[in-house]
């Protein structure tokens, strides 16, 4: 039965939204699961918003109502803002939490939006409910930066793949003899031979083995200077011999094509830096205990907080796991017990962050770097100490975010 709404000061009513690209449909529900409208649609629009705003309006006081939707990327973002900034309270919850409250509650899989509207008020109604607006709204803004980041980091690696391309046939010797010390050793290279802005420079202002054969001494000098005295004398004289007798063979395009990855490469971080000066704020706004852990800066502690967003959707450090696709696949059948491989699902984003970090907390943290030597000395393959390692942080930070702790107190635990 449809009650009309009445305006009651003690009811509670339960909002759920399902969300879509063109359109969304509200359920709302009272305290004791009685429907106080039937479902209907609204669209992602400023009348469809406000129209939902004066159906709010006649339920009561804001702070009888909760409102809860599940997590469906950036079509919800302008709802989400929309609500809050008008004071509601609203609770983002994981799909695969309303996938499993489907299951439980009825063996019917029908699939429509206005059951989905209807299953998410109920499950709003009959579980914890948390809401912080200011922390939601500081999450969000967190996580589009670090995607928007994410996605130029892709783009600037696909730069270096494309460069890496054209200089095996422009300039085949260049990449090696730059990998190599001058006494013809190995360098223990710390990061990609295209970030450093000395090879950026040679590569726009000599874009081929011919000019590079020809360079003046002046030329020999700058390059002295930009690298700091990598790039000595007799070294710039062993690469003007070596582009002299290169094998490669480069024409205009070419030469043009590989100054124009290398201004690209220069846009991207020029893009990135302008996001982590928005970033900066934010971070030290929501104060994070993750900023912490060592090795761990704005860059990845940003990442991790805005994929995994309000810590409280996960019951326990397990379920975080899950969510980062690090649980691994069992099967069982009979006597047979068999561990596969990870799931990899959930956000990919989240596991590259995650990835990154134990890198770095091999090296700065003893207590992680015991951990990850301890599963190799058990004869553990390096993927396997690298994954446990993984799931041993995503543990610590499950502990740091849920009770707010520093580090060092978690570490003592």
């Amino acid at each position: 039965m449809v009650k009309t709404a009445r305006k009651e000061g003690l009811m509670d009513f339960y909002v759920g939204i399902d969300v879509s690209k063109f359109k969304h449909t509200v359920a709302i529900i009272d305290q004791d699961g009685e429907i106080r409208k039937k479902s209907f649609d609204i669209s992602n629009s400023r009348e469809g918003f406000d129209s939902l705003l004066n159906e709010l309006g006649l339920l009561g006081e804001k702070e009888q109502i909760k409102i809860g939707m599940e997590a469906t990327g950036h079509y919800m973002n302008c709802l989400v803002r929309c609500l809050i900034s008008n004071g509601y309270q609203i609770q983002i919850y994981n799909p695969s939490l309303i996938s499993m409250f489907r299951d439980s509650e009825s063996v019917n899989l029908a699939k429509t939006d206005n059951l989905d509207a209807m299953l998410i008020a109920k499950y709003v109604a009959t579980h914890p409910f948390t809401s912080s607006p200011q922390l939601s709204y500081l999450i969000g803004e967190i996580r589009k930066i670090s995607r928007a980041k994410y996605f130029l980091f892709g783009d600037k690696t696909a730069c270096y793949n494309h460069l890496l391309r054209y200089l095996d046939e422009v300039f085949p010797e260049f990449v090696s003899f730059f990998k190599k010390n001058e006494d013809g050793t190995r360098k223990n290279m710390g990061r990609n031979l295209f970030e450093s802005p000395t090879i950026r420079w040679l590569l726009s202002e000599y874009s081929s083995p011919q000019k590079m054969a020809r360079m003046r001494i002046e030329t020999g000098e700058t390059l002295r200077r930009m690298s700091k005295g990598s790039i000595s004398f007799n070294r710039f004289n062993k690469l003007r011999e070596l582009a002299k007798n290169s094998i490669g063979y480069s024409t205009e395009v070419d030469e043009q094509i590989i100054r124009n990855l290398v201004t690209q490469v220069r846009i991207i971080d020029e893009e990135i830096e302008m996001l982590n000066e928005l970033l900066e704020p934010l971070m030290e706004e929501i104060n994070s205990p993750l900023l912490t852990i060592p090795g761990i800066g704005i860059n990845l502690a940003a990442m991790i907080i805005g994929e995994i967003g309000d810590i409280s959707r996960f019951e326990n450090p397990e379920k975080l796991i899950k969510f980062a696709g690090l649980d691994v696949k069992v099967y069982q059948s009979g006597t047979i017990n068999h561990k596969g491989h990870i799931r990899k699902r959930g956000s990919p984003i989240l596991r590259y962050a995650l990835a990154l970090s134990v890198q770095k907390l091999r090296i700065h943290s003893p207590v992680f770097s015991e951990y990850y030597y301890s599963k190799l000395k058990q004869g553990k393959a390096t993927n396997v100490a690298i994954i446990a390692t993984t799931r041993k942080l995503i543990r610590v930070i499950w502990k740091m975010m849920t009770t707010n702790q520093v580090f060092n107190n978690i570490k003592r635990d």
